[in-house]
């Protein structure tokens, strides 16, 4: 397929699946394509190299609680930017800032000091990425078949991630991390040319610094605050359970083929999860799948040898996606009923708070505990905030 070269794609979703795909709708699909092949190839290696250049455990929970903190304050304006010059002038924008984040990072092997800029540039990258993308999606995506479109975005966006973690393992083995990052900076900027392809049709709104703050404080929005409390399991998933693995299977090659192997599973029952929530509660779905998710986390520190660490990174995927998927429609549908954008600004927010609390917390737990019993703290911790998806 070439870059431009989406409509066989687009045609094919259409008839198969009687899904109603806008123009940009089917630029974030092809942005997603390429943007998920690059970040596919990094996103479980990132905190194991942290932990492979000397940063203690503790540190990579404040490094990443620092980042949260200062997400949360700054992730208003990300929505004001959208709201005034559009989602994809938003995406678009923070691209530059995760390639720099990609360089800065094959850079700290040579200085440690330059994870602080790291951190200073995943930050500024988020708060005009991520209102963006939700916005967009919300906005924009079929909202009669909202299932089976997440089920697409699930399938671009974890489908080229069946062979990344393969990939990203074999070359941060035999060339380096730093080549690693490179790639992936290369690919992202890739990535751009889909949203800068055609002109955004748009109508600029002001939003206010307050308004999401205002928003998360309304009563008829308290489930969805409390079901993003439990995306703090989800910062566990992403940080700790890589290195956990890591340390466990000892190298990034079988780190990369079992997480390939996995996302391999998660992809395709995602497709199935995603056509159930058009046709089931999504309520539903979500609370069918926490105890599986609980049980997930609870069996990590449990996974001594690379069998039995497979079987609990496949059986913990598969509930994450059954979770996953419903909430992410819920969400989208109770953003229409409200300024899309702000609202996903407070989604996020609380997301980030969420998260920078766990993280300020882990990095109490790794400094006080051993390192083995950290673990279990932290595994313990995540199958606790798993409960909070079950309030939306």
């Amino acid at each position: 397929m070439s870059v431009f070269g989406y409509s066989t794609l687009a045609r094919w979703g259409e008839t198969l699946f009687h899904l109603k795909m806008t123009p940009e709708l089917k630029e974030l699909y092809l942005f997603s394509l390429l943007s998920s092949s690059a970040f596919a190839l990094v996103a479980i290696f990132e905190p194991v190299f942290f932990y492979q250049e000397g940063f203690s455990l503790s540190f990579i929970a404040l490094y990443y609680a620092f980042h949260y903190t200062v997400y949360v304050f700054l992730l208003p304006l990300g929505g004001m930017f959208a709201s005034r010059f559009g989602v994809e002038r938003g995406i678009s924008l923070s691209l530059p800032f995760f390639v720099l984040y990609f360089l800065t990072l094959a850079a700290i092997p040579s200085n440690h000091s330059f994870i602080y800029l790291a951190g200073i540039l995943l930050t500024v990258h988020k708060i005009f990425y991520w209102p963006s993308f939700h916005a967009d999606l919300a906005k924009f995506g079929d909202k009669v078949n909202r299932g089976t479109e997440l089920s697409w975005m699930s399938l671009l966006k974890n489908g080229v991630g069946v062979v990344g973690p393969l990939l990203g393992g074999f070359i941060a083995a035999i060339f380096g991390f730093p080549v690693l990052f490179i790639a992936v900076a290369v690919l992202l900027l890739l990535s751009a040319f889909p949203l800068l392809r055609t002109k955004e049709n748009y109508h600029a709104r002001q939003i206010t610094y307050a308004a999401p703050w205002q928003l998360m404080g309304q009563r008829k929005n308290r489930r969805m605050v409390l079901s993003m409390i439990g995306w703090g399991e989800n910062f566990v998933d992403l940080v700790y359970w890589p290195i956990f693995m890591f340390i466990v299977l000892g190298s990034t090659e079988l780190l990369g083929v079992v997480a390939s192997i996995t996302v391999a599973m998660m992809t395709a029952f995602g497709f199935f999860i995603g056509e159930m929530a058009d046709r089931y509660p999504r309520r539903s779905l979500i609370r069918l799948h926490i105890p599986f998710m609980m049980v997930g986390h609870l069996l990590r520190p449990l996974s001594g040898g690379i069998f039995r660490l497979f079987l609990t990174e496949t059986f913990s995927r598969l509930a994450f996606v059954g979770v996953q998927l419903p909430t992410f429609y819920r969400l989208y549908e109770l953003s229409r009923r409200n300024s899309t954008i702000t609202y996903m600004v407070a989604m996020e927010m609380v997301l980030a708070i969420t998260k920078a609390v766990v993280a300020f917390t882990l990095a109490w737990v790794f400094a006080t505990l051993l390192p083995y019993e950290a673990f279990w703290a932290a595994f313990g911790l995540a199958a606790f905030l798993s409960l909070f998806y079950g309030f939306l």
